[in-house]
């Protein structure tokens, strides 16, 4: 499989490529988001009309441009013009506000906030808390006008150098503020550049995806037809019973996306046409390992999986022409060294459950680091810890776990949320399940199962019990039972288990001590 060295991604930066992709494919469409059509030409001259534009409100090299819109398609403008002229930009979660806003804001040192009008007043409530703010940029109809002349501006280029970092990222905050990941434009096109090798993306192909523009998957999005010549379908937002007729009417022959959208997307009624999609692959993770064969019976494709976070990706990755092993992440990226670590950091034997951990080989390959105040980066360790606990077999297939703060602990036994959950959503009656610990009364956990049903179902919780006792240790068997009617989700469809957590046991939770029911061993 082709890596990013074949790409030329050491030397590459923003305008270099972009432009070089407009003359060779003009007329091609590069991305179409949120509905809009922008082919490589026009993605060329509007990102230098936002550069000019930037320049004009007093944004130089090194300043910070926050990025705080919905997805379309002038936050793809700022972000490739801002890198124009060295500018770095600050990818804001789209849901943030109050006090998660200010936060987020004040790690960037935002000079410019580029909003919308849905999000304008949260701006309002918060900008005189900012003491680097010196414009605000509405989404509107002169703005997007003023973009979308598409004719050359005068704007001399100043480009972020590939080792420079170009963009803020942040970490999702689950266990406490959220983090500012510094990431260079070497990373971003490594990220890119090794998803297209993985996907076998070849010039004029397409990607459907509805990841969100803040995500690192903004790397991919952007970058991945940037460097192939290819085209991105990025949708405003997932809907999931629009999306393979999209997928079919684009004729995209990859679907890049969060696990949790495939498994809503597997939840549909079965079509006679499932199999006559385009694809070649579906790119998510994390999948099921007995739904895996499934899936990619059903739509006639391959599955490719990637492991890794914001601070380094793909840490693992599985191409689409691998035979790969179900349930794992596929083997280590060639930029990392991997172990699985105990808590002391010591390696532990091949099999065995650890935290993953990773040594990048060669600089600029992950993140630098995290941002604190007044933009300085504070460097990874050595060995980055992820936080997540896996397995390495002896091919070196990676095998994610659970978060380390999502793993439970019950009766002495280690249990993985993420297999209690896997058995769980093979129920008939269960859409979505999601184990959480909760304290016992014998110290430890117990295990807290929330569940969503299918429509039209209903579930008998002591039968429920009675098909996991079936199918797992007794000792992972759920404690308690609630029934939801939907979970608490990011907006990449990740459960929010540390809400699940605070949330605990109410009155609406099925307690199996006091209906008297027992697992036998």
């Amino acid at each position: 499989m082709p890596g990013p060295a074949d790409f030329g991604v050491d030397s590459f930066t923003v305008p270099a490529v972009l432009d070089r992709r407009a003359e060779q494919y003009p007329d091609r469409v590069m991305m179409s988001i949120a509905g809009v059509d922008v082919t490589f030409e026009q993605m060329r001259r509007r990102s230098r009309a936002a550069a000019h534009m930037l320049a004009g409100a007093g944004v130089g090299r090194g300043d910070c441009v926050a990025l705080f819109t919905a997805t379309c398609p002038e936050w793809v403008y700022l972000w490739l013009g801002a890198a124009r002229i060295g500018a770095v930009s600050a990818a804001v979660n789209a849901a943030n506000k109050g006090d998660f806003l200010v936060h987020t804001l004040r790690l960037s040192q935002a000079k410019v906030i580029f909003t919308d009008a849905e999000r304008r007043p949260r701006v309002d409530e918060v900008v005189e808390q900012l003491d680097t703010v010196t414009a605000v940029v509405i989404q509107d109809d002169s703005l997007t006008a003023t973009l979308h002349l598409d004719v050359d501006v005068p704007v001399t280029d100043s480009p972020a150098a590939a080792t420079d970092v170009g963009v803020l990222f942040y970490t999702s905050g689950t266990t406490g503020p959220s983090k500012a990941v510094a990431t260079t434009w070497h990373y971003l096109f490594c990220v890119a550049a090794t998803a297209a090798s993985a996907w076998e993306f070849d010039p004029g192909e397409t990607l459907w995806t509805a990841m969100p523009l803040f995500h690192l998957s903004a790397a991919p999005s952007v970058l991945a037809p940037m460097l192939v010549g290819g085209t991105t379908v990025l949708a405003k937002a997932f809907h999931p019973g629009e999306v393979w007729d999209d997928i079919r009417a684009r004729g995209a022959v990859g679907f890049a996306g969060a696990g949790a959208m495939v498994s809503m997307l597997q939840n549909l009624p079965a079509d006679p046409r499932d199999a006559e999609l385009p694809l070649r692959f579906i790119s998510a993770a994390p999948i099921d390992a007995k739904s895996y064969r499934e899936i990619e019976k059903r739509y006639g494709c391959r599955i490719v999986t990637m492991y890794g976070m914001t601070e380094a990706f793909p840490i693992a990755v599985k191409g689409v022409s691998d035979e790969g092993v179900p349930g794992t992440s596929g083997r280590p990226n060639p930029h990392f060294d991997v172990r699985i670590i105990d808590e002391r950091g010591d390696p532990v034997p091949p099999g065995a459950v650890g935290e993953i951990a990773c040594r990048p080989k060669r600089p600029h390959v992950m993140s630098e680091g995290y941002v604190s105040q007044g933009l300085r980066v504070d460097p990874h360790p050595e060995w980055f810890r992820t936080g997540d606990l896996g397995r390495l077999d002896a091919e070196q297939n990676l095998t994610y776990v659970d978060r380390v703060k999502d793993a439970l602990r019950r009766r002495g036994e280690n249990v993985s949320s993420v297999e209690v959950e896997a058995v769980v959503l093979r129920h008939p009656a269960v859409a979505e399940a999601a184990a959480v610990g909760v304290p016992s009364e014998l110290g430890e956990d117990d295990i807290l199962l929330f569940v969503t049903l299918r429509p039209g179902a209903a579930l008998d919780c002591a039968e429920l019990l009675d098909f996991c006792a079936a199918r797992m240790p007794y000792f992972c068997v759920p404690r308690f039972v609630e029934t939801v009617n939907e979970l608490p989700k990011n907006v990449i469809g990740r459960i929010r288990k540390d809400l699940l957590r605070n949330r605990g046991v109410n009155e609406a939770t099925w307690d199996r001590e006091e209906h008297g029911y027992i697992v036998s061993r």
